[in-house]
């Protein structure tokens, strides 16, 4: 496997790539992931019965790159005897190693797609001729393209990709790695926080999350429903525009920034509705993760999130911006208990049943055993 970043650098991709490299390790499976060194992590390590290889690299942006992807191919090359599938997490500089890779040395390919829209790998791609090149390369060596939801396989197929080489699949989650340890009371005083609703978002705070539709809506339910407050998990580039928001709007009482946190179930237990107010999204870990620890959960109707919630059946969903119903969602859900259990309790049963890594790491598993049979 080839990513950009891992654990303990993590992503929505990072925490894919590991949970898939888990699951086949865990079946004595041999996986090695290679991926990004960064300061103070090992250039070889053990994790999870698995490999991780960080091959050094040095210089500014597109020489960085250049020096992982050689890195990458020499490591490739080293294990050529090991490996019969070579699986890239987005479509980057992992997804052009991977693709010279396999012809190189004749093995199959998989480029797995992160996300769609303004900020998703294809259109970012398109934006440059380096880009172009690159997807130029990968429409004729990738054998398979994973899109995780409509959005993702139809720009797949606007940038040339074969139909016939996309494959459909979704992201998993270990649900009972989420089921709550101690009860919401308690897991509320464990944070020092009582009597409250306690609305949850987890992500980086960054543009496309639009956030500051969330806080306006936290501003306008609490006018009515005085008991809400807000946990943000995760940090970024809006964090200090963001904050000042809350300054602006006088709901510093309502609110409170925790940054990035190693372990999120703490939050996950404590928290009585999960939010994702994104203007675009890939198939949300955050989401799942929340629905897995039987919260009701309030999203926009973007990539994949309609689907995980069944269109409103498990979850609801609510416009992007759109301020007065993302607030009268807020103070519907707060103030019926009853209904945040339905909620939880459909949401907990759509994850068990649709996206527990047992489902989706067989359904890995058999499109690797296709492809290898293919290429036989």
């Amino acid at each position: 496997m080839l990513v950009n970043e891992f654990s303990p650098v993590s992503g929505g991709a990072e925490k894919q790539a590991e949970r898939l490299a888990a699951y086949f390790a865990a079946r004595n499976r041999p996986v090695w992931v290679i991926t990004r060194h960064f300061p103070g992590l090992a250039t070889a390590e053990m994790m999870n019965g698995f490999h991780i290889i960080r091959p050094v690299t040095w210089g500014p942006g597109k020489t960085r790159t250049i020096t992982f992807v050689l890195g990458a191919l020499r490591h490739l090359w080293l294990l050529r005897n090991k490996i019969a599938i070579i699986h890239a997490h987005m479509l980057f500089g992992p997804a052009f190693a991977a693709a010279l890779a396999g012809q190189l040395l004749g093995k199959r390919v998989i480029v797995k797609l992160g996300s769609s829209g303004s900020t998703g790998e294809i259109q970012i791609s398109l934006r440059t001729a380096r880009g172009r090149l690159r997807l130029a390369l990968l429409r004729r060596w990738a054998d398979v393209i994973i899109a995780l939801d409509d959005d993702m396989q139809a720009e797949a197929l606007s940038a040339g990709f074969l139909p016939e080489r996309i494959y459909r699949m979704v992201n998993g989650i270990d649900v009972s790695s989420f089921a709550p340890a101690v009860s919401r009371e308690a897991a509320k005083a464990q944070l020092q926080i009582h009597s409250k609703v306690l609305i949850l978002f987890v992500g980086r705070l960054v543009p496309e999350k639009s956030l500051p539709t969330l806080l306006n809506a936290l501003y306008q339910a609490v006018k009515t429903c005085h008991n809400l407050h807000l946990i943000l998990v995760g940090s970024g580039s809006e964090q200090a525009t963001l904050q000042s928001l809350v300054h602006e709007l006088k709901i510093e009482e309502f609110v409170t920034f925790v940054g990035n946190q190693s372990d999120v179930k703490p939050y996950l237990n404590a928290a009585d509705i999960f939010v994702l107010p994104s203007e675009s999204e890939g198939m949300s870990n955050a989401l799942m993760e929340g629905m897995a620890a039987g919260l009701p959960c309030i999203a926009t109707p973007v990539g994949a999130s309609p689907k995980i919630l069944g269109q409103g059946k498990y979850g609801m969903l609510v416009p992007v911006g759109d301020v007065n119903a993302w607030a009268a969602a807020l103070v519907a859900l707060a103030r019926n208990p009853i209904r945040r259990g339905e909620l939880g309790r459909a949401a907990h049963q759509r994850i068990m049943s649709d996206y527990d890594f047992s489902v989706v790491g067989a359904r890995y598993e058999g499109l690797y055993q296709e492809l290898i049979k293919y290429g036989e």
